[in-house]
């Protein structure tokens, strides 16, 4: 029985999130239903995190035990065949049998894509944000520089189990500029519940002169910023999760 680890990349707008759930459709449940044709008889893969619904990622990993009697390509060739079309899986390797996914990884990197203009662009409103009005870059960097470092991130989300640290340590945040549109990635140890997109809806509207720039610095100091909005769910992709062995 080998221990597999995968890299799964999604588009999440057809799904309820990444968590299987009772009735509604997951990318979790809709992966195990395509290993379950291959003969695996688990109760439940390993991710290294949750993804929000209409959350995409091109970088999740998932880790498994499987007796697979062929080569690593052919069980990624094999569960492709099996998976929908805004499924698939990148690669897969085997591990060690006590690597996990979540536990193991060191860092966890997200970008979020927004663009503005006045009327919606159907091509690019599934993976962006479109906001009316071009915001300033410089007052969001300003501001998302407050972010770096370890902090307690209660004004920007909730930890999933009611005992558990809110602490959280962000390695990076950087708003880049692009064509008619601008990115913004953030890198950090963990993120709690949400997190990514509260902060990214508070940088918005600070960028669109809404907000004070030290809003940020307010809401870690004193822990909160009054505000309970989510930037949409459709910018955000999971890109990557870093482990030891990749370094």
């Amino acid at each position: 029985m080998a221990h597999y680890k995968l890299i799964l990349a999604y588009d999440g707008t057809n799904y309820n999130g990444f968590q299987r759930q009772a009735i509604k459709t997951s990318v979790q449940a809709t992966f195990e239903e395509a290993l379950r044709r291959l003969g695996w008889q688990g109760r439940a893969i390993m991710p290294s995190g949750r993804t929000d619904s209409g959350v995409h990622a091109k970088g999740q990993v998932v880790s498994f035990n499987f007796d697979w009697n062929h080569p690593d390509y052919a069980l990624q060739n094999a569960l492709n065949a099996f998976l929908p079309a805004d499924i698939a899986v990148q690669s897969v390797k085997q591990v060690a049998a006590y690597f996990h996914p979540r536990y193991d990884a060191l860092s966890r990197q997200y970008r979020y894509q927004l663009y503005w203009q006045s009327a919606r662009d159907p091509l690019r409103d599934r993976f962006a944000w479109r906001l009316e009005r071009k915001p300033e870059l410089s007052r969001m960097q300003a501001a998302a520089n407050d972010l770096l470092g370890e902090h307690d991130f209660i004004a920007f989300g909730k930890a999933l189990k009611e005992d558990a640290t809110t602490r959280r340590r962000i390695f990076s945040a950087d708003w880049v500029e692009e064509k008619d549109g601008m990115s913004f990635t953030i890198v950090g140890n963990a993120f709690l519940y949400h997190m990514v997109r509260r902060i990214v809806y508070v940088l918005v509207r600070i960028g669109l002169g809404e907000l004070p720039v030290e809003t940020v610095r307010l809401g870690l100091e004193t822990g909160s910023t009054g505000i309970v909005s989510l930037a949409p769910a459709r910018g955000l992709c999971l890109e990557a999760v870093t482990f030891n062995e990749d370094k």
